[in-house]
């Protein structure tokens, strides 16, 4: 596609056409980042890093976005440029073939997107996005440099501008999620609630939850941090096993990635009571 595209822009001299193609350029960038990436992370070696390397994926999303919103910073300066100038740059060779190429692609992206975003990993999301991109540049591209040639050629480089705006917004919103992310940024409420609720009922001996913290540890991965009250009469052996299982179980769901049970006799925090949590949800 980036070879067609290239062609399509090279036949009509379009600038709204080659920021599409700058676009694309950096999809196989972007591309083989996040491939590198998602393989880093496959192959972690536990003991060099104890606590994964999750935070790859983000990383390299928000790299991805700084590239995406230079390269499209270097489109808009263009075009500006040739506005301010009134550069006569040529916009009249084979309309035809570089109309059936933008079709192509667009189809091509389009159909990319939808299988990409019924895939739940954040790494394949972040394609899709870059697929709803693509559809809406070349759509703009297309229109614009088909506007140009037919109109006035200041629409053309308007086209390019707008494209490369489009790209700097949605990007930059993308890169702030993930620095969230990076920073370990608290877990939505509803999942905390849902934690809350698996550990109240791990064991009828936890008279309260003391404090719970969950928050990201990766792009889907998160670390639960909960504090539980048991009798102060209970045996060492009976509070380590009951704290030790919930911290298993706790792992085993597919959100957390590691967990941390803290097990007191005393109050010092929320004090949420169990029998009382259970009376709500009943």
């Amino acid at each position: 596609l980036l070879v067609a595209k290239t062609l399509a822009a090279v036949l009509s001299g379009s600038l709204a056409v080659i920021s599409s193609v700058l676009d694309s350029a950096v999809d196989l960038v972007s591309g083989i980042l996040l491939w590198i990436s998602s393989r880093a992370i496959k192959k972690t070696d536990i003991s060099v890093y104890p606590r994964g390397r999750g935070r790859l994926e983000p990383v390299s999303i928000v790299v991805l976005a700084v590239i995406m919103s230079l390269a499209s910073c270097q489109v808009v300066v263009n075009s500006i440029k040739t506005i301010l100038t009134y550069v006569n740059y040529d916009l009249h060779c084979s309309l035809l073939p570089t109309i059936l190429i933008c079709l192509l692609t667009i189809v091509i992206k389009f159909v990319m997107y939808v299988v990409c975003r019924r895939m739940s990993n954040v790494t394949i999301q972040a394609l899709a996005q870059d697929h709803r991109n693509d559809v809406i540049s070349n759509t703009v591209a297309l229109s614009f440099g088909f506007m140009g040639y037919k109109l006035l050629k200041y629409i053309d480089p308007t086209g390019a501008i707008l494209i490369s705006l489009y790209v700097i917004i949605t990007w930059s919103l993308t890169a702030m999620e993930q620095i969230k992310v990076i920073t370990g940024y608290t877990a939505d409420p509803t999942l905390l609630n849902a934690f809350t609720w698996f550990i109240v009922r791990h064991h009828p001996d936890i008279k309260y939850i003391d404090d719970i913290r969950a928050f990201h540890q990766s792009a889907e991965g998160f670390i639960v941090e909960a504090d539980i009250i048991l009798p102060s009469n209970m045996g060492l052996k009976e509070s380590h096993d009951i704290g030790e299982n919930l911290k298993k179980r706790l792992e085993r769901l597919p959100e957390v990635e590691r967990a941390f049970v803290h097990v007191d006799y005393a109050c010092n925090k929320y004090n949420i009571n169990p029998n009382l949590m259970m009376n709500s949800y009943l």
